[in-house]
């Protein structure tokens, strides 16, 4: 692992490019990658932004949920990335994103919190 310089924050992060594999590429594929070498690496929190940004500005959209299925097999074996997939709540709950339900393809029926499929979620409607 050698140390590398995020090209946005200027933070110091381990990369492991130069055995052939990164980190990076446990991310979903949604950002260009850089031409050359890791002069524009980013570390972990600035591509986890990056990447949230790009989400977030494409999700609601209908090509997404019609692609959603595709996501969901191209997705398969990705480990769930803290920030993207998922969030820790205040009491130590694991909270799925948008993002990583719609990546299912389909809805659990559950009313999960950020259910993109329009399940209504009972317990966070529900009045105390």
């Amino acid at each position: 692992m050698s140390a590398q310089t995020c090209s946005r924050c200027q933070s110091e992060f381990g990369c492991t490019a130069a055995t052939g594999t990164c980190w990076c590429t446990d991310y979903p594929a949604l950002l260009p990658l850089p031409e050359t070498g890791t002069a524009d690496c980013v570390c972990p929190a600035c591509l986890t932004l990056m990447t949230q940004d790009v989400i977030n500005q494409s999700i609601d959209t209908v090509a997404v949920h019609t692609a959603a299925p595709q996501a969901a097999t191209a997705c398969g074996d990705q480990p769930l990335i803290e920030g993207l997939d998922y969030q820790v709540n205040d009491r130590g709950h694991w909270v799925f994103s948008r993002w990583y339900l719609l990546r299912r393809g389909t809805c659990c029926g559950n009313g999960c919190l950020n259910c993109p499929y329009g399940h209504i979620n009972v317990k966070a409607n529900a009045k105390p």
